[in-house]
């Protein structure tokens, strides 16, 4: 079962525009306060735990989407209202976590206007997530725990570093070379998810893709086939290091988002 998503944000208005902030691994760098906004637009609850288990000050910077907000949510922004499936892809709220306490589950936001996405990208990556989609494909990312596992010869792999990989020419780039790999048949049965774990290693190869849960044995190897042509990453860090981070992509067939 997935985890649970965000539900139940509380927000803050917020004057940066993420448009002009530069690609980040997690989202984008906002140059005016020196901090990553993490895209959380289609984000877990336990991601959004795990990032403010890992900020060093408590605070956490990030993008939300109207219907993840709180049905409480004050003004200046908009509460959270029901919408029509076609709709919502149309809709997404920019938000700054500044300051908050996750007692209650909710965060305290900056957010900017809701804007609208443009028509091939319903707006996120990671890495994706960056949670987002570009030509069909949906990128996300997330774990429940920042807690490295150990393999059988005792190398770590960790799910959340300080210095996350970045793809070659950053996120807008890992979009576009999986939608330029990916050959989308036109085909009913085609239609749905491929969720593919694989580990960026100490030198940024893409090491063991494995299926986390697939749709049909000619997607699933469809899936498997681009993540094993991606090219190197800039490896992740972690207390000065080069470590092992592992990633999971959803890749959608046909219509499906």
């Amino acid at each position: 079962m997935l985890p649970p998503p965000i539900l139940n944000v509380r927000l803050r208005a917020c004057a940066e525009d993420w448009h002009q902030m530069t690609p980040a691994a997690q989202g984008r760098h906002c140059a005016h306060c020196d901090r990553v906004v993490i895209d959380f637009t289609q984000a877990t609850q336990p991601d959004l735990e795990a990032a403010f288990r890992t900020a060093p000050d408590g605070r956490v910077c990030g993008r939300f989407q109207p219907e993840q907000l709180a049905a409480d949510q004050p003004a200046p922004l908009p509460r959270r209202v029901a919408l029509r499936p076609k709709l919502r892809r149309f809709l997404v709220a920019l938000a700054l976590v500044c300051g908050l306490g996750l007692s209650g589950r909710e965060a305290v936001a900056q957010v900017r206007k809701v804007v609208p996405r443009p028509p091939v990208i319903e707006a996120s990556e990671q890495n994706p997530t960056l949670l987002t989609t570009y030509g069909g494909l949906v990128f996300y990312e997330y774990e429940d725990t920042e807690t490295p596992v150990r393999t059988l010869t005792g190398q770590e792999i960790f799910t959340y570093v300080e210095q996350m990989p970045i793809f070659r020419g950053g996120n807008e780039d890992l979009k576009r070379f999986i939608a330029g790999q990916v050959r989308q048949p036109k085909d009913a049965l085609y239609e749905g998810r491929v969720f593919v774990k694989f580990v960026i290693d100490e030198q940024g190869q893409v090491t063991t893709a494995q299926i986390l849960r697939g749709l049909n044995e000619a997607a699933d190897t469809e899936a498997l086939r681009v993540v094993r042509l991606l090219p190197p990453f800039t490896p992740g860090r972690q207390n000065g290091r080069t470590v092992k981070v592992s990633y999971t992509v959803r890749i959608s067939f046909g219509g499906d988002e």
